[in-house]
């Protein structure tokens, strides 16, 4: 299953949780996914064949999955606002108040440092995107500004 799908579901599942639903279960293609309400954010558990288990949350209640990769840096003082654990890969959502051009460089140094090299960069403007690589792995990080706030999404393949 895409991503790009499990957004999609996710969109759904919040839809019926804000009409006041407190859990959705919906069935995927080989496995089922559940959207927990959680204040104003959503829990999503399930498992799907072939991929495994799928855990993920989104809006106030987010945190840092577990089993997320501890070279990866999460930005200082930035809050989560989603993160998803799917098939041996992972993604967070931070924001933060810092500007793009702060936030890349402490991605630049702060990757370096972990052993991840810069597999290519791409500066457009507001928005910069950092692909990086290390030891089989492969991940990226994109910043972009909106409004006063600078969003950094991390997607990291774990590996095995």
């Amino acid at each position: 299953m895409s991503l790009t799908r499990i957004i999609l579901l996710l969109c759904a599942a919040t839809l019926v949780l804000a009409c006041g639903g407190d859990e959705e279960t919906v069935e995927i293609e080989g496995g089922e996914l559940t959207f927990q309400a959680e204040g104003e954010g959503v829990r999503i558990s399930g498992e799907k064949e072939g991929v495994g288990a799928i855990s993920g949350q989104f809006g106030e209640n987010a945190e840092i999955p577990d089993g997320f990769p501890e070279d990866v840096p999460i930005y200082p003082d930035a809050k989560v606002v989603g993160s998803m654990v799917a098939g041996g890969g992972g993604m967070v959502t931070l924001q933060s108040g810092d500007d793009v051009g702060t936030v890349t460089a402490f991605y630049r140094e702060n990757l370096a440092k972990e052993g991840w090299s810069l597999a290519s960069e791409m500066d457009l403007g507001d928005q910069r995107v950092l692909a990086v690589q290390k030891e089989g792995r492969n991940g990226a990080v994109q910043i972009s500004r909106e409004g006063s706030d600078t969003n950094i999404l991390i997607t990291i393949g774990m590996g095995d």
